[in-house]
């Protein structure tokens, strides 16, 4: 289906909703998000100031696989700005008409073949105009011909490979979206850190081979206790876990079940491993406002419970 007739669909299905008075106020949000998954494209819906209030999958692979390349896309919003300074004169006009209502629909390129591996995408975007929350449908094209190569090699820059969790460059992403958006709409979380101790004697002892079979199947137990939420491994023996739940009951009872889970015995082969941790625990933001200090405070809520002789600790 054409760009400009997915986009009348949606925009006459979204009008029919908003204006049966019997539907909730919310439904408009969830009718978009069913139509913008079937989109063969990356695709997000924008409020008047820029905000992504609907997305699909596809969008998020998009923007992570070229997170440099799009500055103008940060913390799920849709910096018109930024967009602007990167066109030439003539797209600058065409993308002021869509922003005023003028047109319906433009298209924008983007192109750098000087960077290593180059870059081209198309970047639609089409003027709704149902409300102030749903304003703009925006579709991006990775026209390179060798962008699924691309975009599995930047995902390997933003995941673990032997966990299968994300890494610490994709742990402060993630952490830095979550704090702009819980700072827009005035809620907390957790942040918790899991030290594994001994990996190093485990590698001397029994060898790398087993040292990784350990790592993998501990991650395992980790991934099955904590389905429910936003997993990383930032070092060889240090993981994260960003958990919605901003109530300390709810989260100290989370990890004293944690501890007594992670620190079963792992069996690889016939060698029995018994895993030890120690878990420091932040909450935002009253034990920080960025990635770098709840990080930092939750080694140290790591290293109060140490010296308390206990294997957990808030970090206040």
């Amino acid at each position: 289906m054409e760009l400009h007739l997915i986009k009348l669909v949606l925009a006459g299905r979204l009008r029919r909703l908003m204006n049966t008075k019997e539907r909730k106020p919310d439904e408009s949000l969830k009718i978009a998000e069913r139509l913008l998954g079937g989109f063969p494209e990356p695709s997000a819906i924008l409020s008047i100031k820029g905000k992504i209030v609907v997305k699909n999958t596809r969008w998020e692979g998009l923007v992570a696989a070229y997170y440099c390349e799009m500055s103008f896309i940060r913390n799920d919003e849709f910096d018109f700005q930024s967009f602007l300074s990167l066109l030439d004169g003539p797209a600058t006009s065409r993308f002021r008409a869509v922003m005023d209502g003028h047109e319906a629909n433009e298209y924008f390129s983007l192109e750098d073949e000087g960077q290593r591996g180059g870059f081209s995408l198309t970047i639609s975007i089409s003027s709704l105009g149902i409300s102030e929350e749903l304003s703009y449908l925006i579709s991006i094209r990775d026209n390179n011909e060798s962008s699924c190569l691309m975009n599995a090699l930047k995902d390997m820059a933003f995941s673990d490979p032997l966990s299968g969790f994300g890494n610490e460059s994709s742990m402060h992403s993630f952490l830095t979206e979550r704090i702009f958006l819980s700072k827009q709409e005035g809620f907390s979380f957790h942040v918790i850190c899991i030290f594994l101790s001994g990996i190093k004697e485990i590698t001397a002892m029994f060898g790398k081979k087993t040292a990784d079979g350990f790592l993998h199947r501990f991650s395992r137990r980790l991934a099955k206790e904590s389905s429910e939420e936003r997993l990383f491994r930032i070092m060889e023996d240090v993981f994260i876990i960003a958990i919605d739940s901003g109530e300390r009951y709810t989260v100290s009872s989370m990890v004293s079940s944690l501890v007594s889970s992670l620190e079963r015995p792992v069996f690889i082969g016939d060698t029995e491993i018994l895993p030890s941790v120690l878990i420091g625990v932040c909450q935002f933001p009253v034990d920080g406002e960025s990635s770098d200090s709840l990080l930092s405070n939750c080694f140290s809520a790591a290293f109060i419970a140490k010296r308390k002789n206990l294997k957990w600790s808030f970090y206040c």
